[in-house]
C-alpha cells in the first residue's frame, strides 16, 4: 500500500476506494490523467484534517481550481475516495440548484464510489433509515445548493446525532451560490451561506473544500475570512483539453468567426415588439458550419451524436422564439432537399459548401463534400432541437446526431455538452463579470480530436472580452503558482470587467491599482527604527546620482526597494501602501504575458533624489514629486520614485520615501485587505 507523508500522518493513495474509481476513470483519462488526478487528490488529503485524530485546532479549508471543464470532477471523485480510505466517514458533495447539473454531478460520483453508498435529495427523508446509513459509514451525499433542500439535510443529520462524523465538505462552484450574498449591503446572511456555515460548524472534524473555475469572487472576500481559501491545489489539463489558448490565444482567427452584433440582437424577441422570424446571416453560417462538421465525423464515428449550442440571451421569452427559428430553419433544410431544383436548395448548398470550404482550412481529411451532403440530407429529419432552461424539462443528451440546443443560465456554469462543435454565443450585458462570462465558455473541455471542425461565433466585442479574460486567467494561475497558500492580496482586472457580482463583496475592504495611477505612504516610518533601512538604502543607491533621469531595473529589484519602505501608521490609517499587496502588485505585472506568451513587462524604472524636506503627511495617491518630474522615466513600466528626505527641525532623521508609478494600460488591480 502507498502512502504520502503530510503534517506528521501518512495518508493513504492506493486503497480500495482508490482504486475502484480510477479504474473507472482510466478509460477518459489514461495512465497519465490517472497519475496527475491521484496525485492532486492526495494533497488534497494531505492539507485536509486528520479525519481519526479528532476536532483540529484550526478550520480547515481550501480550494480546488481548475481550467472550465478541465477535469475538476475526476479529481473531486478520487478525492473523495481516497478520503474514505483515509478516515473520512462522509464525503458531502454540494452542487448547483441546476437540475440537469444536480443529475450529472450525482450520475458521476455513484458512477465513481461504486464501494460507498451514494445518498441523492430524496434519500434523507425518511429519519430512521438516514440514521442508520450514517451508522454505517464510509458513505456520500450529493445534495443541491438549495436553502430549503440545505437545511432539510442538515435537521436530518443533527436528528441522526452525527455531530462526530469526520467529514470531507466538497462544495462544487463554490463561488456561485454559497457567498453571503448579503455582503455588500452587511445585512441579513443570506440563507444558503448561513446553512453551510451551519454545516462546517456543526461538524468538528471537517473539510470544506471550494471547487471552481472562477474564483475571483473567493480570493477578494477579506484576507481572514472563512470563506476564503487557505491552501489551493491547482488541477492542470491533460491531453487533448482544448481552452483559451485555442480559441482566444496567439491563432485565435482559425476558430473564431465574428458575426455583427446587430444580427445577434435580431434574436432577442424581447428587443422586437414584431420580431422578423428570419435567421440572421451569421447564425445561418453557424448552423452550416456544425451540419457539414458533424456529418464528417458521423462517418467514422457513427454511434456517437454531436452538439450546437445557441446562447445569447438570459430571457427565456428569447429562448423560444430561437427555439422557433431553429425549427424553422430545419424544416427549410427538409424542403431544399426535397425539391432540388429549387431556388432554396441551391441556398442550401451554396451555404454548406462555404462552410465545407472553411473547414477545410482546419481539417484537411474532411471527407468529400458529397459524402458529407449526403449524411446531411439523411439525419437531418432526426435533428433533435432543444429548449434548455428553467421552464423547459429538455435534458442535455445527445441523441440524435444532430443536437441543438437553445437557452441561458442552463447552458453555461459547471455543464458539459459533449461533443459540441459549434458555438453561436451573444451574451452582452452591460456591466460583465468577469467570472460570469468564463463560465459560459462550454467550447472549452477535451476537445483535440474534433478542434479541425470546431468553431466559435460571436461578435468581434465578445471575442475581444474572452481574450482580456484569458489573460485575466493566465495571471491568476501564474500568481497561484507562486502563492499556492492563497495568501496573497490582488487580481489582475482587464479594466472594462467587474471581477465578480459586487453584492459577495465588502465595499470597505476592496481597493484597487488603477494602471498609470501612483501610491505613496503618507508618511514614512522616521524614526530610530528606521534608521536600518534608510543606511541600507544609502548604500544600495549610492552609485545612483541625482541628476541621472531613470535607472532601468528588475521588477524583483524594485520589489526589493520597496521592501524596505514602510509607512507609518501611527499618522493614518494604510490602505495601499501594503507592502504585502504592493509586492504581490508587482508579481502580478511581473508574470504578465502577451499574445505571445512573453513577459509584457520586462523591465522596471528606477528615479533616485536627495536632499528634499517633505515633512507632512499625504494622501496615499498625493504623490511626493513635482509634476514636471512625471516625465523622468517612461509610463511603459512599473516606475519607482525614490526622494531622501534630509532631517527635519523635529528632530526626525533622514529617511527616503518612495513613490510607486503603475504602467499605463487598460487594466486594474483588485484587491482585498484587512484596513
Amino acid at each position: 500500500m502507498n502512502t504520502t507523508t503530510a503534517n506528521k500522518r501518512l495518508v493513504i493513495v492506493d486503497g480500495r476506494n482508490v482504486n475502484e474509481v480510477t479504474r473507472i476513470l482510466n478509460g477518459d483519462l489514461g495512465t497519465a490523467g490517472i497519475q496527475s488526478a491521484t496525485r492532486k487528490a492526495a494533497r488534497i488529503i494531505e492539507l485536509s484534517v486528520d479525519p481519526i485524530g479528532g476536532p483540529p485546532a484550526e478550520s480547515s479549508d481550501g480550494l480546488l481550481y481548475g481550467l472550465i471543464q478541465s477535469g475538476k470532477t475526476s479529481i473531486l471523485t478520487v478525492a473523495a475516495a481516497m478520503a474514505a480510505d483515509n478516515g473520512f466517514q462522509c464525503i458531502l458533495v454540494l452542487t448547483t440548484d441546476n437540475d440537469p447539473l444536480y443529475d450529472q454531478t450525482l450520475e458521476r460520483v455513484r458512477v465513481a464510489l461504486r464501494g460507498m453508498s451514494v445518498l441523492g435529495k430524496r434519500d434523507w427523508r425518511d429519519p430512521n433509515r438516514f440514521a442508520r446509513q450514517v451508522r454505517t459509514a464510509p458513505f456520500a451525499v450529493v445534495c443541491s445548493k438549495n436553502g430549503s433542500m440545505l437545511q432539510g439535510l442538515l435537521d436530518a443529520f443533527k436528528q441522526a446525532r452525527a455531530k462526530g462524523l469526520s467529514v470531507l465538505i466538497i462544495d462544487d462552484e463554490a463561488d456561485q451560490a454559497s457567498l453571503n450574498t448579503n455582503t455588500s449591503r452587511g445585512g441579513q446572511i443570506s440563507r444558503i451561506n448561513r446553512v453551510i456555515t451551519d454545516f462546517r460548524n456543526y461538524f468538528p472534524t471537517n473539510t470544506y473544500l471550494q471547487v471552481t473555475a472562477t474564483p475571483q469572487a473567493l480570493f477578494l472576500q477579506r484576507p481572514d475570512h472563512s470563506y476564503r481559501p487557505s491552501f489551493t491545489v491547482i488541477t492542470e489539463p491533460g491531453k487533448g483539453y482544448v481552452g483559451g489558448e485555442a480559441f482566444f490565444g496567439e491563432d485565435r482567427n482559425k476558430l473564431l468567426r465574428t458575426v455583427d452584433l446587430a444580427k445577434v440582437n435580431q434574436l432577442r424577441a424581447t428587443n422586437q415588439p414584431f420580431p422578423s422570424g428570419t435567421v440572421p446571416r451569421g447564425l445561418r453560417r453557424a448552423l452550416y458550419t456544425f451540419f457539414v462538421g458533424a456529418a464528417s465525423r458521423v462517418i467514422d464515428r457513427p454511434t456517437e451524436g454531436f452538439a450546437f449550442l445557441c446562447h445569447v440571451s438570459m430571457a427565456t421569452r428569447d429562448h423560444t422564439y430561437i427555439v422557433g427559428l431553429l425549427d424553422s430553419f430545419k424544416e427549410e433544410v427538409i424542403n431544399g432537399f426535397a425539391n432540388k431544383t429549387s431556388s432554396s436548395y441551391s441556398e442550401l448548398i451554396k451555404g454548406l459548401r462555404d462552410a465545407y470550404t472553411d473547414l477545410s482550412s482546419t481539417e484537411p481529411q474532411l471527407r468529400s463534400f458529397e459524402k458529407i451532403v449526403d449524411q446531411i440530407e439523411f439525419y437531418i429529419q432526426g435533428a433533435n432541437i432543444k429548449l434548455v432552461n428553467a421552464s423547459s424539462n429538455d435534458e442535455i443528451k445527445l441523441d440524435s446526431v444532430f443536437n441543438l440546443f437553445a437557452g441561458g443560465n442552463k447552458l453555461g456554469r459547471g455543464v458539459t455538452i459533449k461533443n459540441l462543435l459549434v458555438s453561436y454565443y451573444g451574451r452582452n450585458p452591460r456591466t460583465p463579470n468577469a467570472d460570469t462570462v468564463l463560465q459560459h465558455a462550454r467550447m472549452y473541455g477535451y476537445r483535440q480530436k474534433d478542434l479541425g471542425v470546431t468553431r466559435l461565433f460571436l461578435p468581434q466585442r465578445l471575442a475581444d472580452h474572452f481574450e482580456s479574460i484569458h489573460q485575466m486567467e493566465t495571471a491568476l494561475r501564474d500568481l497561484l503558482q507562486q502563492y499556492p497558500d492563497g495568501c496573497f492580496e490582488g487580481l489582475y482586472m482587464s479594466s472594462q470587467w467587474q471581477p465578480t457580482r459586487r453584492n459577495v463583496l465588502d465595499p470597505t475592504s476592496l481597493g484597487f491599482y488603477l494602471a498609470g495611477q501612483s501610491y505613496n505612504p503618507s508618511y514614512p516610518v522616521r524614526d530610530a527604527s528606521s534608521k536600518k533601512a534608510t543606511d541600507w538604502l544609502d548604500k544600495e543607491l549610492k552609485s545612483i546620482g541625482d541628476k541621472e533621469p531613470y535607472q532601468t531595473v528588475s521588477i524583483d529589484r524594485v520589489i526589493e526597494l520597496v521592501s524596505r519602505c514602510e509607512a507609518d501608521a501611527n499618522l493614518g490609517p494604510v490602505q495601499f501602501w501594503n507592502l504585502q499587496a504592493i509586492k504581490s502588485a508587482l508579481d502580478i505585472l511581473k508574470n504578465l504575458r502577451d499574445e505571445n506568451k512573453k513577459p509584457r513587462y520586462v523591465r522596471a524604472y528606477l528615479v533616485v533624489r536627495r536632499d528634499r524636506n517633505l515633512t507632512q503627511p499625504r494622501r496615499e495617491t498625493q504623490g511626493i514629486i513635482d509634476s514636471a518630474e512625471y516625465a523622468l522615466a517612461p509610463v511603459d513600466s512599473p516606475t519607482l520614485f525614490l526622494y531622501r528626505q534630509n532631517p527635519t527641525s523635529k528632530g526626525e532623521p533622514a529617511v527616503w520615501w518612495p513613490q510607486l508609478r503603475f504602467p499605463v494600460g487598460n487594466y486594474v488591480l483588485a484587491f482585498s485587505f484587512d484596513w
